[in-house]
């Protein structure tokens, strides 16, 4: 009999199995640790490392004990080095514990020891069971915490323990990665064929298993409700697969600039029940179609139920919102939910309270704010759909499986005639058909029958933004004055009209002059379409400064220009994730100061990356009387795999090299 476990690889590349190789790093049995596992000053891996994990290791099996259905057995094992202090942190351990009316996991075997090398011999003290403690982290989950004694620079810690688990239809995942760079990361796990699971894997390294083969197990269970016979207590001999992974020399992962979440990135495998299938029975499909899905969920009373037009509670406020033209009824719409509506949580796919006490309390999470809107659109005669999808935050979501965990906002699509407008009421300062930057994050679905996908990519948006220059001796030559107009992009008007309101207008048109290196006065400051949230803010302020040295250095671009490279690290495992494509022009003309002559100016040049992917120009010119700037970026796309991140931290050094060179005036 074959078995029927799924190996499917969503990242990239095709599913296959190798069979088994000894690993690269071998790893000693617990406990036994020597004088020898002490000498490394450091590790080839990284040199900087300020600790070490040396194994990384779970095994999870199926078991039964006559007394009960099946059980899932985990066991854990973790053993690092700490070659800093900084990393003490990593000495503090917390151990998730599932729990609920109906299971409970129970932890067993926990063993923890520090070894630290003393007058050439290792000394080991060992966890205190009272140094372990408990916290309730939810409904479901209890955290068990404890932190080992004993911490030097240069010990090795290492700890184990066992998880059973009632919940055999659960199986759990592994990340092999860690903020710390890994020497053997590996996971066993053997499972009867009665449970077939779909395994998703994520990460930009190889995850096809060293060891990929069948078997068979005894079992003998208790069960008042057996398919298998007619007593409660009975025996049988089931195909198993047994499948192992295992990693080596992994680089440590840490979250830098332009990354949406480690999550997406992070070497995992993950385990989702498919069906069970017991032997002359029919499988019990646990994952259907995406059709399946959407037909459960609009039934839901948390969640489509609510939708329809018979909603005669909102025909009052209606009446002022509906007018001939379509367009304009949904723009009325939306601003009146956007507008009175509070959202209390950004990460949610169903309701807690039905769709009139929401409307009526006028508050709601990110579903029950735009699935009201979904409905009073209906009501008023608009084809409107609620849309599900995941949040960069919350990681990418599958697009071939149904797998509602793997989404966690919902947002409205709006149809009139042939025109799909897309709207999420429950940001305060967010425009008609206007998204949130986080949600461009893969695929999202479309809550009908038809369970249509639709593409949120962030290379379909862009932040375009324009400045424009002027400078101009005073009518005394004694100094310079000067405009500056600022069109910004949607985005940054967006995170403008977020902070104006903590800090306010006028504090912010004060700390105008914080950009700039020298002695500026602003005035005349002025932020338009800031309450017109479907429209850009646009900048306006007047300014003037002196020149008063013999030789002045000047940089035309003031408080525009990049003045550091977003991208430090010399080196970078995943991708670089842009929330959006750019393009922004800086515009100068600037009169010559009176009284002074140009010794030095930047040369033009245009520089191009990956051919048509991004360009940087500046091109500079000058007479007697004026000079004139244009510098322009363009990003054409936000997404970068790691094999162009050199490339691309190179190509925004040389951008803020260029940005920071300054014209020379010298006194005549």
């Amino acid at each position: 009999m074959r078995s029927t476990f799924i190996l499917c690889l969503l990242m990239a590349g095709s599913c296959h199995f190798t069979y088994s190789q000894s690993a690269k790093n071998a790893v000693s049995k617990f406990g036994d640790i020597s004088v020898k596992d002490f000498e490394p000053v450091l590790y080839p891996i990284d040199s900087n490392a300020k600790a070490v994990i040396l194994y990384d290791g779970g095994i999870a099996t199926y078991k039964s004990d006559g007394k009960t259905w099946f059980n899932v057995v985990y066991t854990y094992t973790r053993r690092f080095r700490i070659m800093n202090k900084s990393a003490f942190g990593l000495a503090t351990v917390q151990i998730p514990i599932y729990k609920s009316e109906d299971a409970e996991d129970r932890i067993e075997k926990l063993e923890a020891y520090t070894y630290n090398l003393e007058n050439g011999k290792v000394v080991s003290t060992k966890l205190d069971k009272e140094s372990i403690f408990n916290d309730k982290a939810s409904k479901t989950y209890l955290i068990k915490k404890f932190t080992m004694p004993d911490l030097k620079e240069g010990c090795i810690v290492e700890y184990r323990y066992t998880i059973i688990s009632p919940s055999p239809g659960f199986l759990r995942g592994w990340t092999f990665h860690d903020a710390y760079p890994v020497l053997t990361s590996e996971y066993d796990i053997t499972v009867p064929n009665l449970f077939n699971y779909v395994v998703l894997k994520s990460g930009y390294f190889d995850l096809s298993p060293r060891i990929a083969e069948e078997g068979t197990q005894f079992f003998t269970i208790r069960s008042s409700d057996s398919p298998f016979a007619s007593s409660d207590v009975f025996s049988f001999q089931a195909v198993t697969v047994h499948n192992k992974w295992i990693l080596n020399d992994l680089p440590a992962m840490v979250s830098e600039n332009y990354t949406t979440t480690m999550r997406n990135h992070l070497s995992r495998v993950e385990f989702q029940l498919k069906s069970l299938n017991f032997p002359n029975q029919d499988p019990q499909i646990r994952i259907g179609s995406w059709e399946q899905l959407m037909s459960v969920m609009l039934k839901d009373k948390e969640f489509g139920a609510d939708l329809g037009e018979n909603n005669k509670w909102m025909e009052n406020d209606l009446r002022s919102l509906v007018v001939a033209d379509q367009k304009q009824t949904a723009a009325n719409i939306f601003g009146f939910v956007r507008d009175n509506f509070v959202c209390t949580d950004h990460d949610a796919i169903y309701m807690t309270a039905t769709l009139k006490s929401a409307y009526q309390a006028k508050k709601g999470n990110v579903a029950e704010i735009n699935l009201v809107l979904a409905a009073m659109l209906r009501k008023a005669g608009i084809t409107a759909e609620p849309v599900m999808l995941s949040t960069k935050d919350h990681g990418i979501a599958y697009q071939l499986y149904p797998l509602v965990n793997k989404f966690n906002y919902i947002i409205t699509r709006a149809e009139i005639g042939n025109t799909k407008y897309l709207l999420d009421a429950s940001r305060k300062k967010m425009g008609f058909n206007r998204l949130p930057e986080y949600v461009y994050n893969g695929y999202g679905r479309v809550i009908n029958e038809n369970a249509e996908a639709i593409p949120f990519s962030p290379d379909s948006i862009m932040q375009k933004k324009r400045t424009t220059v002027y400078i101009s001796n005073s009518a005394d030559g004694k100094k310079l004055e000067g405009t500056l107009n600022s069109d910004l992009g949607y985005y940054e008007s967006y995170d403008l009209r977020e902070k104006l309101a903590g800090t306010g207008k006028d504090d912010y048109l004060k700390k105008l002059t914080a950009g700039y290196g020298f002695d500026i006065t602003v005035t005349n400051a002025n932020l338009d379409s800031l309450g017109k949230y479907d429209e850009p803010v646009s900048l306006h302020y007047d300014f003037g400064f002196a020149l008063n040295e013999d030789m002045v250095y000047f940089n035309p671009l003031m408080s525009e220009a990049y003045k550091t490279n977003p991208f430090s690290a010399a080196k970078r495992n995943y991708p670089v994730e842009m929330p959006y494509t750019t393009d922004e022009t800086i515009v100068v003309n600037m009169e010559i100061p009176t009284g002074y002559v140009v010794v030095e100016m930047p040369k033009s040049e245009r520089l191009s990356f990956n051919e048509n992917e991004g360009m940087f120009e500046y091109l500079v010119k000058a007479d007697k009387q004026m000079i004139q700037l244009k510098c322009r970026l363009t990003l054409n796309r936000s997404f970068f795999m790691p094999e162009d991140y050199s490339g691309l931290r190179e190509f925004f050094g040389h951008i803020v090299k260029k940005q920071s060179e300054q014209i020379v005036f010298k006194k005549k």
